[in-house]
């Protein structure tokens, strides 16, 4: 177990990626992480465990594998969100390049046990870390359920981690972006 203390958050969404890294210390204000001089990584919203759907190749090229895929997750709500509990359901287009970053751009939809439910539309970044996959994107949301309206004035952070290496199963983190 490593833990990091950050006096500045420079390095922080690199930190996020970091598999050995179980905690992090904080040295300006709790609950929020500084990024630059007027951006800020507030609170955890959500957390959960996806699963993969079907994929489809569009095209193999010397600038890598462009496809389509599915996922979905089951997340549970903390801060703001506490006790929400919603079930996401994700299709991305994605580009693997042989060596670099890969990239997807992704829109789902998500909803409650209760009936409210929305959109989403996010863009996502994933790189090899200690021979994991690791993933961080930037999400937004939408939806006319007057109980997560809240949800429409979010930008948010979504960290993905693999839990195997073909990304069957995988843990999702998604904290606001303030």
């Amino acid at each position: 177990m490593l833990f990091f203390e950050l006096a500045s958050a420079n390095a922080f969404l690199d930190c996020l990626l970091l598999p050995h890294v179980s905690h992090i210390r904080l040295k300006f204000p709790p609950n929020k992480v500084l990024l630059g001089e007027n951006l800020v990584l507030g609170q955890k919203i959500f957390e959960g465990k996806g699963k993969s759907g079907a994929g489809f190749i569009k095209s193999v090229s010397m600038e890598g594998v462009k496809q389509v895929y599915s996922w979905t997750a089951q997340v549970k709500g903390f801060g703001q969100a506490n006790g929400v509990e919603c079930f996401l359901a994700v299709t991305a287009k994605g580009m693997t390049p042989p060596k670099g970053l890969g990239t997807a751009k992704d829109i789902g939809v998500f909803n409650t046990p209760t009936g409210e439910m929305g959109t989403l539309k996010g863009y996502d970044i994933a790189k090899m870390v200690e021979g994991k996959t690791m993933s961080v994107g930037l999400w937004s949301f939408m939806t006319m359920a007057e109980k997560l309206s809240w949800l429409n004035d979010v930008i948010a952070v979504v960290t993905f981690e693999a839990l195997d290496p073909m990304w069957q199963e995988f843990n999702i983190t998604i904290y606001e972006w303030k």
